[in-house]
C-alpha cells in the first residue's frame, strides 16, 4: 500500500513538473487578435482556429479571437501585426511565408521583425508526378532530372512550393525547371494535363487521387510515412537528405515583454494537448511539433540561412543583405 502511494505521488509530481508555471502578464484588452493572414476556411485557418479554441478552453486571458486578414500571400496580415504594439492584444499566425515573402522581395520585413513564441505543427506534402510520366520512383525521377533537358516542376513563385524544388535541386543536382502557377488547383490541373512533370500535392488530394492512378505519388516529404498512404516512402528512405514540411507557429510583435511570451508559450503548449486539436491535426495530416521560443528562433535562423543560400544560387534572392 505504501509503495502504491509513493508511485501515485511520483506520477502526480512528474505531471505537475511537466506543466510550466503560468506567469501572469498584464494585458489591457479582454480579447486578443490572432491574425491569420490567409482566407477563412483554409486548412491553415482551421488548424489555428482549433488551437485558439483550445487555448480559450484552457483559460486564455485575454481570450483569443482568430481574425483573417488575407492578401499578398500573407504579407498584408503580417504587416498589420508588425505595426501592432507588443501589449499582448495582437498575435500573428505564421508559416515559412513570413520568410519567403522577404526572400522574394514581396515584403521588406523578415521573421526577425517579430518575437518568436512557439512552433506548433508541421505538415508534410506528397511529391506527385503526372500519371503518364516515364518515371514512377524518386530514383527514376532523378535520372530524368539529371538529363540535359531536366524535368518541369509546377509551383507558385516565391512560395514554399517553389522552395521545395529549389531544395530538391540543391540536394540532388537535378534540374527542376520551374513552371509558375497561381495555386494548388492550377498545379493539379497542369499535372492532369501533362503540362508539368512533378508538383507538390497535399495529403488529402493525394489520398483521393493516387489509388485511382490519377497522379503518381513518388515520395512523402516529411520524416515519416503517412498513415493514409503507407506504401509511399519518404524522401530520406529514397536517399535524399531532405525534409520539407509546412511549419505553423505563432509570433508576437517585437516589443512584447518576456513574461508575455512565456505566458503564451504555456498556453499554446497546453492547447496542442487538447483531444479536439489532436483529432483535427490527424484529419489534416499534420503533426504537433512544439518548439519553445529559443529553439524556434534557432529554427528560423537555420532555415532562413539555407533558403537564402539556395535562392541566391538560383538568382531569386531580391534583398540587398
Amino acid at each position: 500500500m505504501r509503495l502504491a502511494t509513493i508511485l501515485v505521488a511520483t506520477v502526480v509530481a512528474l505531471a505537475v513538473a511537466h506543466v510550466r508555471p503560468v506567469i501572469a502578464a498584464e494585458v489591457k484588452c479582454l480579447t486578443a487578435r490572432l491574425i491569420v493572414p490567409w482566407g477563412a476556411g483554409s486548412g491553415t485557418d482551421l488548424i489555428f482556429r482549433a488551437i485558439a479554441d483550445a487555448a480559450n478552453r484552457a483559460g486564455a486571458k485575454p481570450r483569443l479571437e482568430v481574425v483573417n486578414i488575407s492578401g499578398d500571400e500573407g504579407v498584408r496580415g503580417s504587416r498589420e501585426a508588425l505595426r501592432a504594439p507588443g501589449d499582448g492584444c495582437t498575435l500573428l499566425a505564421v508559416t515559412q511565408s513570413l520568410m519567403t515573402s522577404y526572400i522574394s522581395g514581396d515584403a521588406d520585413f523578415n521573421w526577425t521583425a517579430f518575437a518568436p513564441v512557439a512552433r506548433l505543427t508541421r505538415t508534410p506534402v506528397v511529391l506527385g508526378a503526372r500519371p503518364n510520366a516515364a518515371f514512377a520512383t524518386v530514383s527514376e525521377m532523378l535520372e530524368a532530372a539529371r538529363s540535359p533537358e531536366g524535368i518541369t516542376a509546377g509551383s507558385t513563385q516565391g512560395l514554399a512550393s517553389h522552395f521545395l524544388f529549389l531544395l530538391m535541386a540543391d540536394r540532388t543536382g537535378g534540374t527542376f525547371k520551374p513552371v509558375f502557377l497561381d495555386g494548388a488547383r492550377e498545379r493539379l490541373s497542369a499535372l492532369f494535363d501533362g503540362k508539368i512533370d512533378v508538383a507538390e500535392v497535399n495529403q488529402a488530394t493525394a489520398q483521393r487521387l493516387v489509388p485511382d492512378g490519377l497522379i503518381k505519388a513518388l515520395a512523402v516529404t516529411g520524416p515519416q510515412r503517412l498513415p493514409s498512404l503507407p506504401e509511399v516512402p519518404t524522401l530520406k528512405e529514397q536517399g535524399i537528405n531532405l525534409e520539407f514540411t509546412i511549419d505553423r507557429g505563432v509570433v508576437l510583435p517585437k516589443k512584447a515583454p518576456k513574461e508575455l511570451i512565456d505566458q503564451h508559450v504555456v498556453l499554446f503548449e497546453r492547447a496542442l494537448q487538447d483531444p479536439q486539436v489532436a483529432a483535427l491535426l490527424l484529419e489534416h495530416g499534420t503533426a504537433a511539433a512544439f518548439l519553445a521560443p529559443k529553439p524556434y528562433a534557432g529554427y528560423w535562423q537555420d532555415t532562413f540561412a539555407d533558403w537564402r543560400r539556395i535562392a541566391k544560387a538560383a538568382g531569386f534572392y531580391k534583398q540587398l543583405d
